[in-house]
């Protein structure tokens, strides 16, 4: 049997060199569990309802490859979406008056939901189901009405496709934002400090 004595140090005893080594050795230090959770979570629970979407689930991947991104799947719509897309509506160049706002407001339903599809995680790889759905509401019926409530069908869908998609958008670049916060030297040495791991001299946790 041998004893042998081993040397070790602590991470500010370290050589500029060595110090070096182990950051770059840790890199993933504080990106290498769950750390995305607590982001997912506001999003899922927070910052998508709040937009109008009930999300359901998300899926994302980063941040270096084509394909990268993140979209989410969602099982129905708010009706403030509605109003907020009454408020886009051009004739010409002039804004619905408030009377024909409160027409399609008073005579349409929409729904919508949305899921996963293919094998990357961006905007573009969400299946919508989107329905404008027109009602006999409380203007007397008509064709020539019922036609001009049918015409706006399309433009809702191409709103809230883009709505959606800059949601995506929006939480791939929380996502990216917060990944580069942690994997940062200065977060990587605080992590490290923080442990107090032991280190033998050329830089190995002990």
């Amino acid at each position: 049997m041998k004893t042998v004595e081993l040397k070790l140090y602590k991470f500010d005893e370290l050589s500029k060199e060595v110090k070096e080594k182990v950051i770059e050795k840790n890199r993933d230090i504080n990106v290498c569990d769950d750390w995305h959770e607590f982001i997912l979570e506001d999003w899922i629970n927070e910052e998508i309802p709040s937009k109008g979407f009930e999300a359901t689930k998300i899926y994302y991947s980063g941040f270096w490859s084509q394909g990268d991104g993140a979209m989410f799947e969602y099982d129905g719509i708010a009706y403030e979406l509605l109003n907020e897309f009454v408020d886009t509506i051009l004739i010409g160049n002039e804004p619905l008056s408030p009377m024909r706002k409160q027409w399609i407001l008073n005579n349409v339903s929409v729904s919508a939901w949305g899921k996963h599809r293919g094998l990357y995680n961006h905007e573009g790889c969400c299946s919508h189901s989107i329905y404008w759905e027109v009602n006999n509401g409380d203007l007397h019926y008509s064709a020539t009405f019922y036609q001009w409530l049918v015409s706006f069908a399309d433009d809702f869908e191409w709103f809230l496709r883009e709505k959606y998609n800059s949601i995506c958008q929006d939480l791939y670049r929380s996502l990216e934002e917060s990944y580069d916060y942690l994997t940062e030297e200065r977060q990587i040495v605080e992590t490290l400090y923080g442990q107090d791991y032991d280190y033998t001299e050329d830089g190995n946790i002990y």
